[in-house]
């Protein structure tokens, strides 16, 4: 494995940390039962729309994704086929299919948490708007917000990009294939760390509106961790 099981297990902890955090500083996020069936309903009803507008342009893009990815494979395909060493060969295509499987597993994944991210600010919005009595400064709360849904698009836009991106190896030579190899697993590496990197900072740009939330005085002292 190119991307080191450490280091998506500690990705995978950070996580599990944050919803801890969420549970332990805001635990009426997890038990919001009394959120009124209009609010709830209006919290489906943009997240039905908003879905089937993602659903639409992600079709388009994969549809544009696969196709050149296809293109890639083939001339992989052709390059491979005049090797004279057959396992050397082998290997190279097995390393590149690895390389985008792994990509698009880690896209998914971060999509998954980016969902639940999603769910908390929602949630959290009605209590705001609703005036719920642990809302301390509904303003403040809504401002914090709407901060940390840009942040969230903004990360959301970049794994959608990342997911796209085609990890095939690029051949020169025969004799070059393991340097081309590595090209691209480091490249699939960075690009990884990069977007796990907005990721975090979605995070904690949504823990620091339950803060707010929850005490506008104390997410001022304490500012965004």
């Amino acid at each position: 494995m190119f991307v080191k099981v450490r280091t998506m297990s500690k990705f995978l902890l950070f996580f599990l940390g944050f919803f801890l955090l969420v549970l332990a500083v805001y635990p009426v996020l997890a038990q919001d039962s009394t959120t009124s069936s209009t609010a709830r309903e209006k919290l489906l009803q943009r997240a039905r729309e908003a879905k089937e507008i993602r659903k639409e342009k992600v079709e388009q893009k994969i549809a544009f994704v696969t196709e050149n990815q296809a293109s890639r494979e083939a001339a992989l395909k052709t390059k491979l086929a005049t090797f004279r060493n057959k396992e050397k060969a082998t290997a190279a295509a097995r390393i590149s299919t690895n390389l985008n499987m792994i990509n698009q597993n880690q896209t998914v994944q971060m999509q998954k948490h980016l969902v639940i991210m999603s769910g908390i600010l929602d949630k959290l919005e009605t209590r705001a708007n609703e005036g719920r009595p642990d809302i301390k400064d509904p303003a403040a709360a809504r401002t914090a917000i709407t901060s940390a849904r840009q942040t969230w698009a903004s990360t959301s836009a970049a794994i959608l990009t990342q997911a796209q991106n085609d990890y095939t190896i690029v051949v020169s030579t025969e004799a070059k294939v393991k340097t081309d190899a590595k090209t691209q697993r480091d490249k699939l590496h960075s690009d990884l760390q990069t977007v796990r990197k907005l990721v975090i900072n979605t995070k904690q740009a949504i823990a620091n509106a339950i803060r707010v939330a929850k005490s506008a005085k104390e997410a001022t002292s304490s500012g965004q961790q």
